[in-house]
């Protein structure tokens, strides 16, 4: 996997969630628990897709599931409590039978520091497991 550490190089089309670094979400020092980033890479894939239209439980109402098969996160610098961060999402690859998503995480001043970058690859699959083509338009969907 190929994280994307450059804000310019971040496909698009793209999405920006904002959220807030909760009590819950951290450490005793302060710091955002690193167990919370996939979460928020969650929301923000979740996100990406009702901006373009539909929402995720949609896209399984249509027979197609897409489980994580690989994940990977670099942490660049910690979110603190009470940080307002954004969550940047986009897919940056297509396959046969899987789809890429990419994350830039961003913290205070807004957009202005990179926390961490990641990728989720997600197998496209029935609802009973099996693999299967990504359909024309869920690529469709995820590319205007």
């Amino acid at each position: 996997m190929a994280l994307i550490l450059k804000p310019e190089d971040f496909p698009q089309p793209d999405s920006r969630l904002a959220l807030t670094v909760s009590y819950g979400e951290v450490d005793q020092m302060g710091y955002a628990y690193y167990g919370h980033y996939p979460h928020w890479f969650e929301r923000g894939r979740g996100h990406f897709i009702r901006v373009r239209g539909m929402s995720y439980g949609e896209v399984e109402a249509r027979g197609v599931w897409l489980p994580v098969r690989d994940m990977a996160v670099r942490y660049l610098r910690p979110a603190r409590y009470d940080d307002a961060i954004t969550v940047r999402t986009a897919v940056s690859e297509w396959g046969r039978a899987s789809v890429t998503f990419a994350y830039q995480v961003f913290g205070p001043p807004e957009d202005a520091t990179l926390l961490a970058v990641g990728e989720t690859l997600h197998a496209c699959t029935s609802p009973q497991g099996r693999p299967m083509p990504v359909p024309s338009w869920l690529r469709e969907l995820f590319t205007f």
